[in-house]
């Protein structure tokens, strides 16, 4: 049971790393953590159902079947975010688009760690932790952020984004599983991830200039979160940084300028004159 538990921490500790990476890039209005938490365990429940119709859909060709996988995978980590979080009102920004793609995709992958580790033994996370796993989110993120870019602007690129997501994935599994030269083998990987990684965090400037909180969150209106007492943009419904929901009247706003506390909906400091 101890053993089990170890392994159980292992294969998750990537995925909760990776998924504080990518909320935190989430910097003008941070999702609640009860639904990214409640998005990964989504991720990882689609595990098992996936390989089911993986098995079913195995054709006996390599390259076919990893394409499967690609196509499989990433649609079931969709489904999860599509069904449970894409209506809600909280997905508000383009940007959360991609942050409940990583939560999903971080479910899957953790799960996916603790049965590799239970097959191939512990060492086999040296690779999953720094590759595969965040591998896993940048496929996502694809199909994520066209997710996002749909709900705030209804441009239809959510099958091309999802598309390119399972391409990507079955290219990736097909790196992974090629006879050849090892090294050769590992460089592509390396590179492929690397190539993902510089698209998405292209995704998430574009996203992050795109969210309708930025000119609020860069003025100079800001209100105290009750929780963690730090002062966050004045208009949030979700302080970035304990994810508190916050009152929709505040009582409260403070000059970024100097400092002085304000009558909530003003739109000049009356100390020092400062627009808001």
């Amino acid at each position: 049971m101890i053993q089990l538990l170890q392994y159980g921490a292992l294969a998750i500790a990537p995925g909760i790393f990776w998924l504080w990476f990518f909320w935190q890039k989430d910097k003008f209005e941070r999702e609640p953590a009860r639904y990214i938490v409640i998005t990964y365990f989504l991720g990882a429940a689609v595990v098992l159902p996936a390989g089911i119709l993986e098995g079913w859909l195995a054709t006996g060709l390599m390259p076919m079947d990893m394409m499967i996988i690609g196509i499989v995978e990433e649609a079931a980590k969709f489904l999860a975010v599509y069904m449970f979080v894409f209506r809600k009102s909280e997905f508000n920004e383009v940007m959360d688009g991609i942050v409940y793609a990583a939560a999903a995709a971080l479910g899957f992958a953790s799960l996916e760690n603790f049965l590799y580790i239970l097959w191939y033994e512990p060492v086999v996370m040296m690779g999953r932790a720094f590759i595969s796993t965040p591998a896993h989110v940048l496929f996502a993120a694809l199909w994520g952020y066209a997710l996002g870019l749909n709900k705030m602007t209804g441009k239809g690129t959510v099958l091309a984004g999802l598309v390119s997501a399972m391409v990507a994935h079955g290219v990736y599994d097909i790196l992974t599983e090629v006879t050849g030269s090892l090294l050769v083998n590992v460089m592509l990987v390396i590179l492929l991830v690397l190539f993902l990684y510089m698209v998405i965090a292209g995704k998430i400037r574009e996203s992050l200039e795109l969210s309708p909180f930025k000119e609020v969150a860069e003025s100079g209106a800001v209100v105290r979160c009750p929780v963690c007492n730090k002062y966050v943009p004045m208009g949030v419904r979700f302080c970035p940084r304990c994810g508190n929901r916050m009152k929709s009247m505040p009582t409260e706003m403070k000059c970024l300028k100097c400092g002085a506390n304000i009558p909530a909906g003003s739109n000049f400091c009356p100390n020092c004159g400062e627009k808001l």
